[in-house]
């Protein structure tokens, strides 16, 4: 957890995405969800990896400043989630 909070405090970018075909991301549902939210861990909710990734992509490219960019990762831009 050291290194997520370290790593978010620099401003690296981390999304906690889901592999299960349904169902989401819940950093708030459980102790180990709460620690990584607290270390600045954001929630991609029902987002693919591979949709997360292309949205990583894309809002970098855009060049907004971090805090922009860490609400519209976790906003519905296109349909890629469906939660949050």
């Amino acid at each position: 957890m050291d290194s997520l909070r370290e790593a978010t405090r620099r401003g690296m970018v981390i999304v906690d995405c889901t592999q299960c075909l349904k169902g989401s991301v819940n950093l708030r549902g459980y102790a180990t969800g709460s620690a990584l939210a607290e270390a600045g861990v954001l929630s991609g909710y029902d987002m693919t990896v591979e949709a997360a990734l292309a949205k990583l992509f894309y809002l970098f490219s855009q060049e907004y400043p971090l805090p922009t960019l860490r609400r519209l990762i976790q906003s519905d831009l296109r349909g890629e989630l469906t939660s949050g």
